[in-house]
């Protein structure tokens, strides 16, 4: 597994009004964060930021070694280390499974690729692969959402609200399915309502007025 490390100091993010005003974290391949937090707190802005497609307007952000400047595309490092799962899916309709899993490969033809057949039977999609995704549920469709994230052997997966959609024996088995690829040493980053996500991961965050706070779990 590739090295993580994940920094963020002071971010500062503005639109019309300020939405991040001091954000601080620290990511590994240890890690496993959960950021919970209201409607139009910033959680996704934050996500979008940690994944390299927003710009910030004040603090540092540095990605193994490297610090992300705002006027540069990071696409390369994005596409090397980056696995992003979506409550929404953003699968691409006119393509099969098959195709919307293999997509991020045409883009990068020499980084590490996992094994697809692995892949396949992970996520108990063989049945699916030749279909198009709009005929599937959305327990399936997330399912390749997810096998298209891994497909590139990422050391960080970021996932905004991926069960949000989904019945509980879904959800249950996305959260299982996230498990173990952390404990493969993938470093995860959750944004998530669902206090019974949240609670099997090892950190809490709760995103309020600009500024991420520790939270105590549920569990605990």
């Amino acid at each position: 597994m590739k090295e993580l490390d994940l920094q963020l100091h002071h971010i500062q993010k503005s639109y019309t009004r300020p939405v991040l005003t001091d954000i601080n974290l620290h990511v590994t391949n240890d890690s496993y964060v959960t950021i919970i937090g209201k409607s139009g707190s910033g959680k996704s802005t934050l996500l979008n930021i940690l994944g390299l497609v927003e710009k910030y307007d004040g603090g540092e952000y540095l990605f193994n070694g490297v610090k992300i400047r705002n006027y540069i595309d990071y696409a390369k490092i994005r596409l090397e280390n980056i696995g992003f799962i979506f409550q929404s899916y953003h699968l691409i309709p006119t393509m099969s499974c098959k195709e919307n899993i293999l997509l991020p490969t045409m883009y990068n033809r020499k980084n590490k690729v996992q094994d697809f057949d692995e892949l396949v039977e992970l996520l108990d999609i063989a049945p699916l692969l030749s279909q198009r995704v709009t005929t599937l549920s959305g327990g399936e469709k997330q399912r390749v959402a997810i096998a298209r994230s891994l497909i590139l052997d990422p050391c960080l997966i970021l996932a905004d609200e991926p069960t949000g959609n989904l019945d509980p024996k879904n959800r249950d088995m996305i959260f299982a399915l996230l498990k173990r690829e952390h404990e493969k040493g993938r470093g995860i980053i959750l944004i998530t309502h669902d206090q019974k996500i949240a609670d099997q991961s090892k950190v809490v965050y709760t995103l309020q007025n600009g500024m991420l706070h520790p939270t105590q779990k549920q569990t605990e």
